[in-house]
Order: structure tokens, then C-alpha cells, then sequence
């Protein structure tokens, strides 16, 4: 099957824009253009929605310092629990998807280092760009071709911040809001004791009134993170498939021990992880939301008097909802939602290596 010719009207609107001639090169350039591509709707999509973030930011931040301020043991270690996981994740994301960006740019260089410094061979290779991209100048002398790459390798600096500063964070609002969850579980149990302890129903009536203007407030910063990063999820979603599958057929063609093979082996673990990391913490969320009619259950709601008993009961309703992020309202991201989009990769996969061998 000649690739060239049956993959050239279909396709010949990308190879225009990447600098390809038929499948195999077309695949091999789609990962980095999909990566610029995401990250820079991902830019987007973070200021036309930065008034809404920043506002989201704010709310959580103003609940989180009035837990901050308590006394009580298991509060003060949630939240330093909670803040120290916050950090070490960025610092290890960030780091992470730094060395993979960088690795990836810099990757021709240094073997154009172990060609001429440690194999002293200076007829042997050709430096070249990370990837083929067609340009609207010419880049056969070594000053153009210089410029060039030292604005790619730039380029996945930026790349490499934007891309991680944006997951980072919905993943860290995401734990923000999973430890929200947790401090109203510890309110419902304290409810609990106080019921069994008889203390006055005023008193009682209180705490539950403030455990359901915070159940409400919870649900709240869940609506608003799933409108600012609903569509978001969905295009990355979208996006991780087709990375995924492509990644996965590069790597079958190039296998051995060779530049591209490298960088492969490097790219595939990161694409997975992204993707895992959303669907991981979005889980969290909808597992601790699911939790509190666990607890307002265990509740002995018998002991109060019948208005307090017909409160516990509505508000145990209320919680039985499913709650959590949603990706453009299809489909609840949970890690249910990794596994689907890492068997249509394969199905994906597959399938363009059938086409490869006929």
C-alpha cells in the first residue's frame, strides 16, 4: 500500500503545515504540535476565564483560612497535610514535565556532543531541529539554523511551565476542595457526638445549620472549578487519546537504540501520568462528596427532636447526589474515564498500525 498516495488529499492540509511528505513523518510530528497546540488553548481558555479562576481562588482561599485558624487537632492536620501534598506535587510535576520538555529539545544536541566529542566522528551526523516544522525561511546556514533553535529550546521552556502551571492548578484546587469535604466530614461527626452527649437543641440546630451552609458552599466550589476547567478536560481528554495512540505507533516503528526511541520512551510516561493525575484528583472529589451521606447516615438522628430529624434527613438527600467535574457535561471525570480513554488510545493504536501494514 503506498502510504504516500492514499494518505495525500486527506491529510494534505497538515503536511502544509508540518514539513511531511507521508504518514510515518506525519505521525512523528504530530506529538509536539499537539502539545503546542493544547498548551496555547490551554492559555487561552486561562485568560478568558481568569476574572472566574481568580475568583474561585479567593472563595476557597477565604474558607480555607477560617479552617486554618481552628483549634481543633484533626483540623490543624488536615491542613498541613493538605498544604505540604500541595507542594511537594508541583515541585515533582513541574520538575517531571520540565526534564521530559527539555529532554525532547535539547535531545539532537547532545548527540551531536557524543558524535563529536566522544566518538570524535564529525562526518557522521547532522545536527537537526527536535522536530520538522515547515518554516517560511530557510534555515541551511548555520546562523539561521542557530537562531532558529535556540528559539525552540525557548520555546519548551515556556512550553514546559504553561503546560504544567495550568494542571497544577486544577489539581491543587482539586485537593483544596477534597480537604473541604473532609473538614465538614469532621463537623457531621462532631454533630454525632454532641447528640449522644444531649446538649441543647439550640446549640445543636447551629451546627447544623453552619454544616449545611458549608455542605452548600462545597458543592458550590465544585460548580464553579467545573466551569472554568470543564471544557478544558474535555479537549485534553480529546487530545491524550490521539497523543496516546501516537505515541504508541511511533514507538513500534522506531524501536531500537536510536534518538527517537528516547524520547518516546520518555513522552509516553507523561502523557499517561497528565492524564491519570486529572482523572485522580476530580475522583477524589466525587468520593469525598459521596462520603458525607455516608456520615450524616451515622448520625443518630433519632436522638434530636423532629424538626432536626427532618433536616439530617434532607440534607443526607441532598448529599446522595453525585457531585464532582464533569468534562463539557458528557461524562463525570473520574478514573473510570482514564481507563476508557486509554482503551480507545489502543483501539486507535491499532487500528494505524493495521493501515501501516497493508
Amino acid at each position: 500500500m503506498n502510504l504516500n498516495r492514499n494518505f495525500d488529499h486527506p491529510m494534505r492540509f497538515a503536511y502544509l503545515i508540518l514539513d511531511t511528505r507521508n504518514l510515518f513523518e506525519f505521525v512523528m510530528v504530530l506529538v509536539p504540535f499537539t502539545e503546542i497546540l493544547l498548551t496555547n488553548v490551554k492559555m487561552i481558555i486561562c485568560n478568558v476565564k481568569r476574572v472566574k479562576i481568580i475568583n474561585l481562588i479567593n472563595q476557597l482561599q477565604l474558607e480555607w483560612d477560617e479552617f486554618k485558624k481552628s483549634e481543633i487537632a484533626e483540623v490543624q492536620q488536615l491542613v498541613a497535610s493538605t498544604t505540604k501534598k500541595t507542594r511537594i506535587f508541583v515541585i515533582i510535576y513541574t520538575a517531571s514535565f520540565f526534564l521530559i520538555v527539555v529532554e525532547y529539545a535539547t535531545l539532537p544536541l547532545f548527540k551531536l556532543l557524543y558524535h563529536r566529542v566522544i566518538m570524535n566522528d564529525n562526518s557522521n551526523y547532522t545536527t537537526k531541529l527536535p522536530y520538522d516544522v515547515r518554516l517560511f525561511y530557510s534555515i541551511e546556514g548555520n546562523a539561521s539554523f542557530s537562531v532558529t533553535y535556540f528559539f525552540i529550546l525557548i520555546a519548551a521552556f515556556v512550553l514546559a511551565f504553561a503546560l504544567t502551571g495550568f494542571d497544577s492548578m486544577f489539581s491543587t484546587l482539586c485537593m483544596h476542595i477534597t480537604t473541604m469535604f473532609k473538614f465538614l466530614k469532621l463537623e457531621i461527626d462532631q454533630l454525632a457526638r454532641d447528640l449522644e452527649a444531649a446538649a441543647p437543641q439550640k446549640e445543636l440546630h447551629t451546627k447544623l445549620r453552619r454544616i449545611i451552609l458549608k455542605h452548600k458552599s462545597n458543592l458550590s466550589l465544585i460548580d464553579q472549578l467545573e466551569e472554568e476547567f470543564s471544557f478544558f478536560l474535555m479537549i485534553q481528554f480529546l487530545t491524550s487519546s490521539i497523543v496516546v495512540c501516537v505515541v504508541l505507533y511511533e514507538l513500534t516503528t522506531v524501536f531500537g537504540w536510536n534518538e527517537d526511541t528516547v524520547k518516546t520512551i520518555t513522552y509516553l510516561p507523561g502523557a499517561i501520568l497528565q492524564l491519570f493525575l486529572l482523572c485522580w484528583y476530580a475522583q477524589n472529589i466525587t468520593d469525598e462528596a459521596s462520603e458525607v451521606a455516608d456520615h450524616i447516615y451515622s448520625v443518630p438522628w433519632y436522638l434530636g427532636d423532629v424538626p432536626l430529624q427532618k433536616t439530617i434527613l434532607t440534607l443526607m438527600v441532598k448529599a446522595q447526589k453525585p457531585s464532582g467535574v464533569t468534562a463539557s457535561k458528557f461524562y463525570m471525570v473520574t478514573l473510570q474515564s482514564f481507563q476508557r480513554i486509554i482503551s480507545t488510545s489502543y483501539s486507535y493504536f491499532t487500528l494505524l498500525q493495521t493501515v501501516n501494514e497493508q
